[in-house]
């Protein structure tokens, strides 16, 4: 599960769970293509040029000028091959003069001429038989211009549209994708928003109010949580009493929420993890807790495909009973941690991201419907490459959700991960601007739970950098795991934040 997520990143996308965790412009060049002029030994008349005229451009091929005819009287040398810049060497005849203007191309040629016939030296190659397909005419990029046809809908960092956007072959000016950049900036996304789920309020962007909210993992012990109302919200998992067949025994978010949670000012948060505990009871544990075996990231989307009614009933019954002791404030909704990897390579029979969405538009209105003060927030996994970010953040318009949650640090500019730099695999996209813009929605953080969390990079940041990250969309944090010591004290010295209602 999300909590116990693997994080290995090699240098380039991966096929990964962090839980609990150009074509160029194809200049092909003419083959150069040697032509022998030969002299006979008899001192016959000398023969000129080819009869055909000197063609450049479209074929390549650079024949001898039409006006390069031998003397009558030129008998020819022994053996006048013409080299590669077209030059015949002459015979014995004095006056058998070979043509002075029958140019030879690079392939071209020369006429057989006599010793005074010499070819190459005005027979300059290439002035007018150009070698190399395309030439003068072949220019590129009128025809096959990079970018118009060749733009990619969830391009990459480079959005290179050489494989659909090939320019013509040959021609200098004729290169490809300089401008038919694509992806990073201006994706190309042609799923429509879904509809509104029935019953469902307007959307919620900022269900912790217009604070930046600072949360917690729920704290061990029972009773009411109002001493950590200098909070803003606090989590807790849901629901590890999942049976094999989708039941459970009781609503435990339901409990929590009534003992612990009611008595505070905060804001609860579910890690809706059903899939992921339906999956564990079913011989999928976490990939990280049996990599050589069946698991989650090989077997999970069979068993989504299997049992999809199911896992919707699943969300629909647990919001039903969860409204039943929480129908006044915002609840919000973190939808399965790392959903994406049901998509991924490494399934025995993955979903599409077409069927990700669906499936995420399913679960919202299950939750929605049956919730109206529900919250809904769709997981954005950091390790995805950038192909993959465009891809999934496009399909999830599917679904009716208000934000956005992911795992990041604070301390490292606008980038999600620790690791983020210029020229990092998937620098474009993994970062909070990036992913606040792409979506159009608001942005919670955690800091990762068992294995791959993380110490807080957030509190002990400056008022500066935490407005920054406002600014980039991010409306709270969750320190998850261990939050410091003195951790309302660093808040408190933060002083008065920008609003997060923008």
């Amino acid at each position: 599960m999300h909590e116990q997520r693997l994080d290995p990143r090699p240098a380039k996308a991966h096929l990964a769970i962090r839980l609990v965790l150009a074509a160029f412009a194809m200049g092909t060049a003419a083959p150069l293509i040697s032509s022998c002029g030969a002299g006979s030994s008899g001192g016959g008349p000398g023969v000129g040029g080819s009869d055909s005229p000197g063609t450049a451009g479209t074929s390549g091929a650079g024949t001898a000028g039409t006006s390069g005819a031998a003397g009558t009287l030129g008998n020819a040398g022994d053996v006048g091959t013409a080299g590669t810049s077209g030059g015949g060497t002459g015979g014995t005849s004095t006056q058998g003069s070979a043509g002075t203007t029958g140019t030879a191309g690079t392939t071209g040629a020369a006429g057989r001429g006599g010793t005074t016939g010499t070819a190459g030296t005005t027979g300059t190659a290439g002035t007018t038989g150009a070698a190399g397909r395309g030439g003068t005419t072949g220019t590129a990029g009128t025809t096959g211009t990079a970018g118009t046809t060749g733009a990619a809908g969830r391009g990459g960092t480079t959005g290179t549209a050489g494989t659909t956007g090939a320019a013509g072959r040959g021609g200098t000016t004729g290169t490809a994708g300089t401008t038919g950049t694509a992806g990073t900036t201006g994706t190309t996304c042609t799923v429509p928003i879904g509809p509104r789920c029935p019953g469902a309020q307007a959307q919620n962007p900022n269900p912790f109010g217009c604070t930046f909210a600072w949360g917690r993992q729920n704290p061990s012990g029972t009773g009411s949580l109002s001493s950590y109302n200098y909070l803003q919200m606090v989590a807790n998992w849901v629901e590890s009493g999942i049976r094999s067949d989708g039941t459970y025994s009781s609503c435990g978010g339901c409990s929590w929420l009534s003992s612990r949670v009611s008595g505070s000012n905060l804001i609860p948060v579910y890690y809706a993890y059903m899939i992921g505990y339906y999956g564990h009871m079913n011989g999928l544990p976490d990939q990280n807790t049996n990599p050589n075996g069946a698991n989650l990231a090989t077997g999970g989307a069979a068993l989504i495909k299997a049992n999809r009614q199911k896992i919707i009933d699943m969300y629909k019954k647990y919001a039903t009973d969860t409204y039943a002791v929480w129908k006044t404030k915002p609840l919000v909704w973190f939808l399965e941690g790392d959903f994406i990897q049901y998509t991924e390579t490494s399934q025995g029979s993955p979903l599409t991201m077409a069927e990700l969405g669906q499936l995420a538009a399913d679960i919202t209105c299950a939750i929605k419907s049956n919730m109206p003060n529900a919250v809904v927030a769709i997981n954005h996994t950091t390790w995805n490459a950038n192909e993959e970010t465009n891809s999934f953040w496009c399909e999830m318009r599917r679904a009716d959700y208000d934000l956005v949650w992911t795992t990041g640090v604070g301390s490292n500019g606008n980038y999600i991960e620790s690791a983020g730099a210029a020229g990092y695999y998937n620098a474009a996209t993994a970062t909070y601007p990036y992913i606040h813009t792409l979506t159009g929605k608001t942005i919670a953080v955690d800091t990762s739970y068992g294995a791959s969390a993380m110490s807080d990079s957030w509190s002990n940041q400056t008022a500066a950098v935490i407005n920054n990250h406002i600014s980039n969309g991010v409306i709270g944090v969750n320190i998850s795991s261990n939050p410091p010591s003195n951790y309302q004290t660093l808040i408190q010295n933060l002083g008065t934040l920008s609003t997060t209602c923008r």
